[in-house]
């Protein structure tokens, strides 16, 4: 057995009476539990000198499960060459067999072997010492982060209330002095058992579900002025530097600061704490389209990022310069839920005094309801989060509001009609049919698993912005009465895309999302199920009273296509489903890129679950024809019928909830030569990388027209 656990790259263990067998099987779950995981994708930089390219790094947020309060965390960089990521020594990262980084593996920013250790290397490697940190929060009004009063450093410990700290000055508990100087990492409580004091073993928190941003401020495509801002759920946004992963300073948000006791003190927990979970939106105006930031050019560079589970709130900062970032503002309204939603930035043409002069608005779902966390089927209308919400991009104020209640711009009741009555936690899919540089559409997705279709009319006062309704049923609600087995949510944003059915010889949108019950992915009470619904709309808009008036699209309006190939959806039919097998669960949004459909499946139910082993689940990689489900065509010839539907499908190797599909194109090598200058497309799930099959290189065109400023 030695010899086999060897051979197989595993551990052996002997045992011979409960006590040691006890220890055996504690520290099996404790590795399995220790190695890097990642459920977010991977931020990529836009090549600011040539915007139809990649800059071939990827920045890969890291994590540990642990039994405490405090999960361990970093932020990685990695190359990406001929379609496969490389270390700092250009050499494979990712092992195929099991979707982690090889133990020899070198990311960019470390000076050891750090391989799948999160503990080791990247930015965490890099951290400044505690009397080098620049760590702040807003504790006053003044909106400059880096103001003395908002700083976090002992000196400054005057500027905040024992309440601040979420402390009452109770036996037991640290100091604001130690609070402080913990925070920026100094050894405060020996935890090393070094005299040495003044600094502890380096920590960051885990950046569970929030995906990092990369910003190109200048620089070169060959040697880019980068920066990576992340955010963890100790409550931290880092900006790291993308040269060395050196921090440049880190901001907790001041209601994050009652947090940092609990972590201080680190015991074992059954719950997960949450902080910053939201992903980052960079939202950069460079007003020449020079690939440069620069101030005097109006140029600007803003984050704005919701808290998830950490909270009900959304931030933007101003991180223009660098290095004195500022809070641009904070927003929150009585009927967000948890701000799970990721922001979408469009301009929209509001008849409101004192709109930006961009006409920008931040696009963002209701939040997420945390009924949903224990009641698996919900009878009433969700009391948070069944909204859509336009803020505005300089000073967040709420400009419009679409909702159940009398009290919205849109008015959405769902009592003797299809409404707005669950929450929305996904990104809004908003999108510019008439290319004139203003958003007019929208779909949104809610647990109820309804979809949602929105018309613009830029131009108008708040209540006659928009109209909007729900084009689809296909969960539970509308449903009485309501089973389980009809329970399907959607935590996803809706995939949206034209394309043209050669068949009916006519054009749509497809709106295509996966269902899964993310807060249980364990639950199999239902067959969660893939949809790809047909708006045959696209172009008109339509007045509320038509929305009042449709039928929406549900499941007998769909052909099912699991199991066949070929399918035809008539004139009759709205589109077409697949439902999955073995309990899998749709956790992410899918991606249209080419006229296929890539989308991911997790499914817990695994040998390791059957057989009471630990495991992280299985991922599985679909890919079917946006216009009926059908296999690509290059894995049909000579097929039997039994075999159709794994023809749609390969199980990747990574654990965990995997993210959604991301494509690249990267850029050439600056002495390239002949068809090294066109480096063709890259497909990655996490950190597995594939072939999309896309020929066509996207070229550079340059184009004028009287009268388009």
């Amino acid at each position: 057995m030695k010899d086999t656990a060897t051979r197989g790259g595993g551990d052996y263990f002997l045992a011979d009476d409960v006590e040691s067998l006890t220890i055996a099987l504690l520290e099996i779950v404790n590795d399995i539990t220790t190695r890097s995981l990642s459920f977010a994708a991977p931020a990529v930089a836009v090549n600011t000198f040539n915007r139809t390219q990649n800059l071939n790094n990827l920045y890969m947020t890291t994590f540990a499960a642990r039994e405490k309060y405090h999960w361990p965390g970093n932020l990685k960089k990695y190359g990406i060459e001929d379609g496969v990521i490389v270390d700092k020594n250009g050499d494979p990262a990712v092992n195929p067999a099991d979707g982690l980084f090889y133990d020899t593996a070198i990311s960019d920013w470390s000076t050891v072997m750090d391989g799948s250790d999160v503990e080791k290397g990247g930015a965490l490697e890099n951290l400044p010492g505690p009397g080098a940190r620049k760590l702040y929060t807003n504790n006053t009004s003044n909106n400059l982060t880096t103001d003395a009063t908002n700083a976090l450093v002992a000196s400054n410990e005057g500027s905040f209330s024992l309440a601040d700290f979420g402390l009452t000055g109770a036996a037991g508990e640290p100091t604001k002095d130690q609070l402080i100087r913990w925070a920026l990492g100094e050894d405060v409580q020996d935890e090393d058992t070094n005299p040495l004091t003044t600094e502890r073993k380096k920590t960051m928190g885990d950046p569970l579900h929030s995906r990092p941003t990369a910003v190109v401020y200048g620089g070169t495509a060959d040697n880019p002025d980068l920066v990576v801002y992340m955010a963890t759920n100790d409550g931290y946004v880092h900006a790291i530097d993308g040269s060395d992963g050196s921090e440049l300073w880190a901001f907790i948000p001041k209601e994050h600061l009652p947090n940092l006791p609990s972590a201080y003190i680190n015991a074992d927990s059954s719950f997960k704490n949450y902080g910053v979970d939201g992903d980052i939106v960079s939202i950069t105006a460079d007003r020449d389209r020079d690939g440069v930031i620069e101030p005097a050019d109006d140029d600007f560079v803003y984050l704005i990022f919701g808290m998830r589970r950490g909270g009900n709130a959304y931030y933007a900062m101003d991180v223009t310069n660098r290095n004195s970032p500022k809070v641009l503002w904070r927003t929150s309204a009585a009927e967000f839920g948890q701000t799970w939603s990721t922001p979408t930035v469009a301009r929209v043409d509001v008849d409101v005094p004192g709109l930006n002069d961009d006409k920008a608005v931040v696009i963002v779902g209701g939040g997420y309801d945390n009924a949903h966390d224990t009641l698996p089927n919900p009878a009433s209308a969700d009391a948070q989060g069944a909204g859509v919400f336009f803020l505005d991009l300089e000073s967040g104020a709420v400009l419009w509001r679409a909702g159940a209640d009398a009290g919205a711009n849109l008015e959405m009741p769902g009592v003797t009609e299809p409404g707005l009555t669950r929450s929305i936690p996904s990104q809004v899919r908003v999108i510019d049919l008439n290319g004139d540089s203003f958003a007019d559409r929208m779909y949104a997705a809610d647990m109820g698993g309804q979809i949602l279709r929105f018309d613009i009319t830029n131009g108008n006062t708040p209540d006659s912005l928009v109209t909007g309704g729900v084009v689809a049923q296909l969960g539970a609600e509308g449903n009485s009465p309501v089973g389980f087995v009809d329970t399907r949510r959607f935590y996803n944003t809706p995939d949206v895309s034209l394309f043209n059915d050669n068949l009916q010889n006519r054009r749509f949108i497809a709106i295509s999302v996966g269902s899964g019950y993310r807060a249980h992915p364990l639950d199999d009470t239902n067959a969660d199920r893939f949809y790809s619904i047909r708006d045959k709309r696209v172009f008109n808009s339509l007045t509320q009273d038509e929305y009042k008036g449709l039928t929406p699209i549900t499941e007998a309006d769909l052909v099912e296509v699991s199991g066949q190939v070929g399918a035809t959806i008539g004139q009759d039919k709205a589109g077409w489903m697949l439902t999955l097998p073995e309990n899998q669960k749709v956790l992410s949004t899918s991606a249209t890129f080419n006229n296929e459909i890539f989308f991911v499946a997790f499914s817990a139910a695994t040998e390791e679950a059957q057989s009471c082993e630990a495991g992280v689940g299985k991922n599985f990689l679909y890919r079917v024809t946006v216009a009926n489900g059908d296999p690509i065509p290059d894995r049909l010839d000579g097929v039997l019928p039994d075999d159709l539907d794994g023809l749609r499908v390969e199980e990747l190797s990574q654990g965990g909830i995997a993210p959604s599909p991301t494509f690249l194109f990267p850029s050439p090598e600056a002495d390239c030569t002949g068809d090294e200058c066109k480096p063709p497309a890259i497909g990655c799930v996490g950190v597995e990388c594939f072939d999309p099959g896309f020929a066509n290189l996207p070229v550079r065109t340059l184009w004028t027209q009287d009268g388009i400023e």
